[in-house]
């Protein structure tokens, strides 16, 4: 498996830890929160650049990996969607950055920004979206 594979299934098994930080965490979701579910959380790769390689075969070994962590909230009446979403955004930081290896898969992650969509399906949800750079090391010609 690719270190991409690896970062984003190690971001999916902590969030999903006991206890879960939402019932529906999942990867690559098209339609995240369907209208049985008040909060879901998506993780999503990004992409990778290459911070260094190595001088005499030219492969890359450091890697910045992007990833997207989307936290879905459907806001009930009389609550601000910023509001709705914050729990379970607070939620997904916390969980990330209380062990910021993901037991070792990578080598650090380092949170980049988070944003906000306000009413994304006309359903009252929001999303807040955490992008977290996973700092990551490849031997060789190997991903």
């Amino acid at each position: 498996m690719s270190m991409i594979n690896d970062a984003v299934t190690a971001v999916v098994d902590a969030l999903k830890a006991a206890p879960a930080v939402s019932t529906r965490v999942e990867r690559v979701r098209l339609r995240a929160l369907p209208s049985s579910a008040g909060t879901a959380v998506v993780v999503r790769p990004l992409g990778s650049d290459v911070q260094d390689a190595e001088l005499l075969t030219g492969h890359p070994y450091a890697w910045t990996t992007q990833i997207i962590v989307e936290c879905y909230a459907r806001a009930p009446q009389g609550t601000a969607p910023d509001v709705a979403v914050d729990a379970l955004l607070d939620a997904v930081y916390a969980r990330l950055l209380q062990d910021p290896t993901l037991g070792g898969a990578v080598a650090v992650l380092q949170p980049q920004a988070i944003t906000y969509d306000y009413d994304v399906d006309g359903e009252n949800v929001v999303c807040a979206t955490l992008q977290i750079n996973a700092r990551q090391m490849t031997a060789g010609a190997n991903l």
